[in-house]
């Protein structure tokens, strides 16, 4: 297993059995990860200064993934972010398209795929 200077990625998803094995398939590709249930923890944690790569849940209660992302945006906070979503719609689609997102991955997650767009967030740039 490589280790990648222990890269802290940040989940947020409303689902604890998705939080669950996002972060056990984070922490398998040899990366550091947290997770929260919901945008507000997020933003309110010690984690938002040391977050490299954010996977994030577009359809949450309270605040969506594309709000959060907003939210940071507005903070001056640039952290790459990885959508996920069990719903992809072509309005959610449009949504994310017109934000800063790295990309969208529909759920169930592939691994391989998630491990790539990791390694791009996280790639030296």
């Amino acid at each position: 297993m490589s280790q990648h200077n222990n890269e802290l990625v940040s989940i947020v998803d409303d689902d604890p059995l998705v939080r669950a094995a996002t972060s056990s398939l984070v922490r398998s590709f040899g990366w550091d990860a947290r997770v929260f249930a919901s945008g507000a923890e997020f933003l309110a944690s010690d984690a938002l200064q040391r977050t490299r790569c954010l996977v994030c849940d577009v359809q949450m209660p309270d605040m969506d993934g594309i709000a959060l992302s907003s939210a940071l945006e507005r903070q001056g906070i640039r952290i790459p972010t990885i959508f996920i979503t069990a719903f992809a719609t072509v309005r959610i689609r449009e949504r994310v398209q017109a934000g800063a997102a790295l990309c969208m991955i529909e759920k169930p997650i592939d691994a391989a795929e998630l491990e790539a767009w990791i390694g791009r967030a996280l790639a030296p740039r």
